[in-house]
């Protein structure tokens, strides 16, 4: 594994993203938010809420990410209007990362869910492990997602996950999510993308 010390916090902040993440509608659903992404884009697929069991307390589970891009690459996705909604985000990519890295069973619930829940489209390496992630905040009452306007806890622990993440050989990219009225958006197909092809 790498043991870089992980970039600069302001450089997680790239001035072009590599992931353009449509507007998030008052009133809408963190899960119905997720599954309109992944309707509209190609291979992408829905996994929020699409858990695997905690290997430390089977009958518990966790949420790895909330969508996976075609690459494999994990984007995890927030609403938040303070620090501890981002706090909750953060630990989550280390966990995800950790987890995948260290248990085979998570991989291989990982791995089957993925290929499930896309109706076979989607088969990841049975080592797969993630590069990247991509954490993609709204923040409530900011107009855009800058390292300043980033709540200054969470902009502390951004750096931590970040520092800890490149240590396992994983890149953190930071993404702002922007936000629209409900009556701003076009109705999206409920039925159309992959996910939605064979129940979680």
């Amino acid at each position: 594994m790498s043991k870089s010390a992980g970039p600069p916090y302001g450089a997680l902040f790239s001035p072009s993203p590599s992931v353009a993440l449509p507007s998030w509608a008052d009133g809408e659903s963190e899960n119905t938010y997720n599954n309109r992404v992944a309707d509209d884009r190609p291979n992408w697929l829905c996994l929020d809420t699409k858990n695997v069991a905690n290997p430390l307390r089977p009958r518990d589970q966790v949420e790895i990410c909330d969508l996976l891009m075609p690459d494999g690459t994990l984007i995890l996705v927030k609403r938040a209007g303070g620090s501890g909604p981002l706090s909750h985000l953060f630990s989550q990519a280390r966990v995800a990362v950790e987890l995948l890295q260290e248990s085979a069973q998570v991989r291989a619930d990982f791995t089957a869910k993925v290929a499930r829940l896309s109706g076979g489209a989607r088969l990841l390496p049975t080592d797969y492990t993630p590069k990247r992630i991509v954490l993609a905040m709204l923040l409530k009452k900011r107009e855009s997602l800058t390292p300043d306007s980033v709540f200054g806890f969470s902009q502390i622990t951004i750096a931590q996950t970040s520092k800890a993440l490149a240590t396992r050989g994983v890149t953190v990219e930071v993404v702002g999510i922007p936000q629209v009225g409900a009556d701003s958006l076009s109705p999206s197909s409920c039925d159309a993308g992959m996910h939605a092809a064979v129940p979680g």
